[in-house]
């Protein structure tokens, strides 16, 4: 599964990162835009983490080790604050997106510092 949610990011990051063209019926608000700009941005960053730590795993896996379940949590948990902020984002609601968002980028910022990147 998460290399399911981690193919879904790689192929919608991109397009997140740029403001994308508003159907005709209904136009996204400026605050949604951004929104949608910031959750790109930090999609992007968790992908970058993401790789490190299969990377990680894959070498500790091979010396007979476990990678530590607090950077497992810190993933599952980015996961779902990203999935949080998307399903906002479909809701128009900026305030719920910012919120989750705000939570992710948290959690991004502590997985970078565990992984020795922040």
């Amino acid at each position: 599964m998460k290399r399911a949610v981690l193919a879904a990011l790689l192929a919608f990051a991109p397009a997140l990162a740029q403001d994308q063209a508003p159907t005709p019926s209904a136009k996204p608000s400026a605050q949604i835009r951004a929104v949608r700009h910031r959750l790109g941005l930090a999609a992007t960053r968790a992908i970058a983490n993401f790789r490190s730590m299969d990377s990680i795993e894959e070498n500790l896996e091979q010396m007979g080790l476990m990678l530590d379940a607090e950077l497992v949590s810190l993933r599952s948990r980015i996961e779902a604050a990203l999935d949080v902020t998307d399903e906002a984002i479909d809701h128009n609601d900026p305030k719920a997106a910012n919120e989750a968002l705000d939570r992710a980028e948290a959690l991004v910022g502590r997985l970078e510092k565990r992984l020795g990147g922040g």
